[in-house]
């Protein structure tokens, strides 16, 4: 017999608070925790506590509870796929954002937030899991709707504030969620880099975001560009020795928490992925006896997107759109069932979680 609420008030009221609470924080789905929220007064007012947001996407985080973020490109929906199992999240039960924000172009991502921009001047930071959002706009910049040369958002944690950096040509605007305000600074040596051409996704790794900037004569030629968020500068790191033996290389998402590159040569037909670790590049495995992975980023420009906890590597066709899961203990390459699915595209890894940044005008408000 199906209990009713008032029997579940009952058995919450039964539980000590602090009990439901260490209860609830370790449910690890943020579809389940929102649908909690219904189930009593007191859960509801526990999950909906700013601070126990806080502390389950440090959780979440920690534990590595991200999710492949998927956009349906004919009706711009999103859904999500888990990366730690085969389950796909069924795409019909998509994560809508509102109608003037349906055809946005999605910038970047960094735990759990996605930047989107709409028309002119106006940016949307997004929670795809929460569905919340909220709109910006930038005072300094008016190219109408121009993407940004490059972009990122990174988590400073020396004031615990989510941080939004725009870059256009020969200076930048970073906005800081905690304070609800933009600053304007000049780029200097990096400058020759900026103009006229475009970076890759903004990559975050311990309050620092990194871009690439390839040589149109000759990809081999690279720069890898970074913000530091500590010093507030823009910064550019050596090319690697190694990167010049291969025919390409690539940024992904971080391995290890470390900033991680990828590379392929086409005659051997062998992949190497490396990390840095302490200010010094090491190589963390070679990909070889698998021409379908090499021939795939020669030919259809795949990307190596991201590494899952359990050790796998995910890659993404960009022609295609198929995704392709490699077991390094296995040397297993399979296709996963996302790719029946041909109008869907891996946008991004996007962590699973309740919390969306609050600025200090905000909490005034309330």
């Amino acid at each position: 017999m199906a209990k009713n609420k008032s029997d579940f008030d009952e058995v919450t009221c039964i539980l000590p608070t602090d009990i439901q609470y260490l209860i609830l924080i370790k449910v690890p789905i943020v579809k389940s925790l929102l649908r909690f929220k219904s189930v009593s007064k007191s859960w509801n007012v526990i999950i909906s506590d700013n601070e126990f947001k806080k502390i389950h996407h440090d959780e979440s985080k920690a534990l590595g509870r991200a999710k492949l973020l998927l956009l349906k490109q004919s009706t711009y929906e999103f859904g999500f796929r888990e990366l730690e199992t085969s389950q796909l999240d069924i795409i019909a039960k998509g994560i809508f954002l509102p109608r003037k924000f349906r055809k946005a172009i999605i910038l970047c991502s960094c735990d759990g937030l996605v930047l989107l921009k709409n028309l002119y001047k106006t940016y949307v930071l997004w929670n795809p899991s929460t569905r919340e959002y909220k709109t910006l706009s930038c005072p300094y910049f008016s190219y109408n709707g121009k993407v940004p040369n490059a972009c990122g958002i990174f988590y400073d944690s020396s004031v615990d504030d989510y941080k939004i950096i725009l870059i256009y040509k020969s200076s930048y605007a970073m906005y800081s969620l905690k304070n609800d305000c933009w600053t304007k600074s000049s780029i200097s040596h990096v400058v020759h880099l900026l103009h006229d051409c475009s970076l890759c996704d903004g990559i975050s790794i311990r309050g620092c975001v990194y871009w690439m900037y390839y040589d149109n004569l000759d990809e081999r030629n690279f720069t890898i560009i970074y913000f530091d968020g500590k010093s507030d500068e823009l910064k550019e790191l050596p090319t690697p020795i190694f990167a010049r033996e291969n025919n390409f290389f690539g940024l992904m998402t971080n391995i290890k928490d470390c900033l991680s590159l990828y590379g392929g040569n086409s005659p051997s037909l062998v992949l190497e992925i490396w990390i840095m670790e302490r200010d010094e590049w090491k190589l963390l495995m070679n990909v070889c006896n698998l021409p379908t992975i090499c021939k795939t980023f020669i030919k259809d420009a795949a990307q190596l997107f991201c590494c899952t906890k359990n050790g796998e590597f995910v890659f993404q066709e960009w022609i295609a759109s198929r995704l392709f899961i490699y077991d390094p203990r296995q040397q297993l390459l399979t296709e996963s069932q996302i790719s029946n699915h041909r109008n869907l595209r891996v946008i991004s890894t996007c962590l699973d979680t309740l919390y969306f940044p609050v600025s200090k005008s905000r909490e005034r408000e309330r």
